[in-house]
């Protein structure tokens, strides 16, 4: 049985949804008709690579978080692990424009959230109303998905 399958969208989600399902196609010997169906004349969605003169610029994502693997195991299957390129630790800092000045995200902030108490509470870049909402955050139950 010829299984058809539609993948809406050409960007990075859509182009890896469509390789995984050509892969478990594969390993499970399955006949699938895939579909990728692309509102634009290029694939990639926000990822463009373009010749500017004797440039060559890159616009989009640059980056990917390697604490969840899925984006790491990814490169792994494409073959593309030994061309990753890893930020230099001593650069692994954000910044913020606060008060007409660039001020570094505390320590411990992972993805916009602290993790390390005393950084987040030296940090001039929330008040400390704002810094006492965010810690009331741990006393909020979470929200029922199906809401």
């Amino acid at each position: 049985m010829n299984r058809r399958i539609v993948v809406i969208g050409g960007g990075i989600a859509s182009l890896a949804a469509a390789h995984r399902v050509a892969e478990l196609a594969k390993e499970n010997s399955l006949s699938v008709e895939l579909t990728l169906l692309e509102a634009t004349s290029r694939l990639g969605g926000s990822i463009v690579t373009e010749r500017v003169g004797d440039f060559l610029v890159e616009a989009g994502p640059d980056s990917f978080i390697t604490e969840k693997p899925w984006a790491l195991r990814l490169c792994g299957r494409l073959g593309l692990t030994s061309r990753l390129i890893s930020t230099q630790s001593a650069y692994q800092k954000i910044y913020v424009a606060h008060r007409g000045k660039l001020v570094a995200l505390p320590e411990g902030f992972f993805l916009l959230a602290p993790t390390r108490l005393w950084p987040f509470l030296q940090t001039p870049l929330f008040s400390w109303p704002g810094k006492l909402r965010m810690a009331s955050e741990l006393l909020i139950a979470r929200g029922d998905v199906n809401e």
